[in-house]
Parts: structure tokens; C-alpha cells; sequence
């Protein structure tokens, strides 16, 4: 029922993808069985490669032709041709770069050893399309997952409600914060040119809160969702606002990519008597990869060298960091040193979040020329401070939530019910109240 559930919810999106769906299931499916059941280097070797390059070859169709076009296209202008080759006309099947992944890593595992192998194709189908997950992850491996779908599940009162609350503040997080920030940074960002500097630097902020509460909001009711079916997907977001540097940053961002990425690129290229020089070459380049795998654009490339070494970086000035940062984790009230730290982390991913709002290096070029010659100490436009407290009131409850599961699995459990059910009542005013009319799709569909 799940597995059906799953290709009806994917289908109403566009039904015809659903055959991409499926081929790109049975391609994995059947290439885990030949692996597992032969002890041939060679074909097992061969039959990795083939769904490596079926996959990234789909992947790399539907993402990226057009990019390799337009490239060419301009090398060539630039030595004096005049090139006439026109674009395709390519729709980007949405979630493609998530279930193509769940795919990958089950396939690799077969390989390395780490996973038996599932022959029913019932239970590794649901694994690769399980719907909460199917559309912006997070991106599951077949250890973690598969198992699950194998047990048999019974109605659970408290697992319903504590699946409910973490979709509560997933909702709240996406309808009330991502979305009425994305109202004013539409706004600035599709006419930087006549906006004030401070104007351009209150919208990049936002920008960064409007992504977080979006991807981390989806994450939220995907989890929330699952645990409801008594399904327990990886955690994606850890309150990275509150890291220390901005390594810690990143790797609470996204939690389930960048394990991907260690998991099958960086573990087995890195050992652990590898050199400095070694680990940090494949920390620049899985960065640089990441970048990539958002899209076909320059400016996901930029974010992923610049996130590179900003996290290098943080990582050669954490001994002097640790000791602003002590009990950060644990401490009721952050220090001045961890409230430092916050503010620079916010910067920092400020600074990654314009090159990645904008779809050209000419536009963000565009966006700082204007911060820096139009700054002036006036309000800047579009301002609210009704949004502000919005954000402020997300931010101090995730502080508070921030050592368990979820946001809100412990947040007034032991308070008396009219404070804890005030509380979820008031999430819910709120998003009826301060929903915009016109609502946003989540930012992680177009990857």
C-alpha cells in the first residue's frame, strides 16, 4: 500500500516520470542481485559501472546538458565564432538528484559488502521512493532504512503524536518563516539595481533563514510523516545556527548528503593515516561536487569552493575557537564567545546563500556593487518587525529544543497541558494568520 501510495503521490506531479522512477528502481535492483550472487571481480565491477553510468548518465541528461550547451556555446563566441546551437527543452523531473542517490549508495554497499542484498522487490522499491523522502529527501543508505520496511508496524499513540509535533514545527517553520521571507526577497533580488544597500543586505540575510526554515521545515514533516507510519528517516537538520565554526555548520546542514559524501567518496579515497594535504584535497573536492550536484549553474560551483575553504579554514582556527565555544552544546544561556561565533557562522552562510540566490556571476557581482555604493544607515524597504520576531521566536525555540530528536519532542512535556497545547495553538494561529496567499514551493524540488 506504501509502495503504491508512494508512485500516486509521485504522479501528481507529472505521471510519465513515473516510468523513470520505475526504470531507475529496477536498474539498481537488478544490478544489487548479479553483484551480490557472483564472485567474478569483473562482473561484478562490471555491473557496478553500468548503474554508476546509467544513473549519472539520466542524472547528468536532465541536470546539465543544457549547461555543457550553453558553456560551448560561449567558448565559442569568445574565439570568434558564431554558434547556433539551441538548448533542449528539458523538463527536470523533481527529486531526480535524491531518488538517483538512494539508488547509488544501495548498489555501492552491495559491492563494498556492507548490505545483503534485497531480493524483494516490494520492500527495495519502497526503499528507493518511500513518499515523505521522495521529492527533497532525506537521502536514506539501505542499512539504515531497508530494515524497517521489513518489520511488521501497529498503531502507536505516542509515535502518531510525536510524528505530529515535529510536522507542526516543520509546517510552521516552511508556511509562516521560509515563506514570508521569500515575499520580500523575491522582491529585492529580481531588481537589485534600485534597492539600497542596506535594503540588499537585509534581504541576503532573510534569504538565509527563508532557505533554512524551507529545507529544514520539509525535512521536519517528511520525518514527522514517517515516524507517523513508524518509519525513522535520518535526521537532516541539527540547528546548525548554533555550530561553532563553520565546519560544524555544514555538517548539520544537509546531514544526510554530506554523509553521502563520506560514506562513498571521501572514506574510501581518505585513511586515516592519510596526509593533511590528502584530506583536505577531497574536502575541496566534495564541496566542489556538492556545488555541482544543486545544478548546471557557475554560481552552485562558486558556493561549493568558497563553502570549501571557509570550512578548511575553521577547521586549522578550531583550537582557538574551542576556547570561546566551551559547553556550547550543554550551556542554558550561549557565552559571548559562542553568540561571536553564531554571528560569523551567520555571515559567512549569508555571504554562500547570495552567490547561491542568484543564477549568474554577473548578478551577484550586480547584488555587492550595490551593497557597497548605495549603503546608507536608513531602514531598508520592505522591512517588518512582526517577521523579525518570527525568526527570533524560531531561533529560541530551536535553542531550546536543540539537544533532543526533534525541536519540540521535549519542549512543555512536563509543563502543565494548557501551557504545552497554548503552544501548539499558537503555531497554528500563526501559520493561519501570517500565511501568505500566495505560497512558495519548497527550494530543494528544483534539485
Amino acid at each position: 500500500m506504501l509502495l503504491a501510495a508512494s508512485y500516486f503521490f509521485y504522479a501528481q506531479w507529472d505521471w510519465r516520470f513515473c516510468f523513470l522512477l520505475g526504470f531507475s528502481t529496477l536498474l539498481d535492483y537488478f544490478s544489487g542481485i548479479i553483484i551480490s550472487q557472483s564472485d567474478n571481480q569483473v562482473k561484478r565491477k562490471f555491473w557496478l559501472f553500468i548503474s554508476i553510468i546509467i544513473n549519472v548518465g539520466i542524472l547528468g541528461y536532465f541536470k546539465y546538458v543544457n549547461f555543457f550547451i550553453d558553456s560551448f556555446n560561449d567558448l565559442l563566441i569568445s574565439a570568434g565564432f558564431q554558434p547556433n546551437i539551441s538548448t533542449l527543452k528539458i523538463i527536470l523531473p523533481v527529486g531526480i538528484s535524491f531518488y538517483t542517490f538512494h539508488g547509488l549508495s544501495y548498489v555501492l554497499d552491495i559491492y563494498f559488502r556492507k548490505f545483503k542484498v534485497e531480493k524483494n522487490i516490494i520492500n527495495y522499491s519502497l526503499f528507493v521512493c518511500f513518499f515523505p523522502m521522495l521529492l527533497a529527501g532525506p537521502i536514506e543508505r539501505a542499512p539504515h532504512l531497508l530494515p524497517q520496511l521489513k518489520v511488521g508496524h501497529h498503531f502507536n499513540y505516542q509515535r502518531i503524536v510525536d510524528g505530529m509535533r515535529q510536522f507542526l514545527w516543520g509546517f510552521f517553520k516552511k508556511v509562516v518563516i521560509a515563506d514570508n521571507c521569500a515575499m520580500v526577497v523575491n522582491q529585492v533580488f529580481a531588481d537589485p539595481g534600485n534597492q539600497s544597500g542596506t535594503t540588499l543586505i537585509y534581504a541576503a540575510f532573510l534569504f538565509i533563514f527563508q532557505v533554512y526554515a524551507d529545507f529544514s521545515g520539509y525535512s521536519d514533516m517528511a520525518l514527522g510523516t514517517a515516524r507517523m507510519f513508524g518509519i525513522q528517516l535520518m535526521k537532516n537538520f541539527d540547528t546548525p545556527f548554533f555550530s561553532r565554526d563553520m565546519a560544524e555548520f555544514v555538517g548539520r546542514w544537509h546531514i544526510s548528503l554530506s554523509t553521502w559524501f563520506k560514506y562513498y567518496i571521501y572514506k574510501p579515497a581518505v585513511k586515516a593515516n592519510a596526509s593533511d594535504a590528502r584530506k583536505y584535497f577531497f574536502v575541496f573536492l566534495i564541496f566542489l561536487i556538492s556545488g555541482f550536484w544543486h545544478g548546471a549553474r557557475w554560481t552552485y560551483i562558486i558556493v561549493g569552493i568558497f563553502a570549501a575553504i571557509f570550512v578548511i579554514i575553521s577547521v586549522l582556527l578550531r583550537p582557538i575557537t574551542n576556547r570561546f565555544t566551551r559547553n556550547y552544546k550543554t550551556a542554558m544561556i550561549p557565552s559571548i564567545g559562542h553568540i561571536i561565533m553564531i554571528l560569523l557562522n551567520l555571515s559567512a552562510a549569508t555571504f554562500l546563500a547570495v552567490i547561491f540566490r542568484n543564477e549568474s556571476l554577473p548578478s551577484v557581482n550586480a547584488f555587492a556593487y550595490g551593497i557597497v555604493t548605495r549603503f546608507s544607515f536608513n531602514y531598508p524597504k520592505y522591512m517588518s518587525w512582526f517577521l523579525l520576531l518570527l525568526i527570533l521566536l524560531m531561533m529560541v525555540v530551536e535553542w531550546f529544543g536543540r539537544r533532543d530528536h526533534h525541536i519540540l519532542e521535549n519542549i512543555g512535556k512536563n509543563s502543565p497541558i494548557y501551557f504545552r497545547w497554548g503552544f501548539y495553538i499558537l503555531l497554528l494561529l500563526l501559520a493561519a494568520l501570517a500565511m501568505p496567499k500566495n505560497q512558495e514551493d519548497f527550494i530543494y524540488f528544483q534539485f
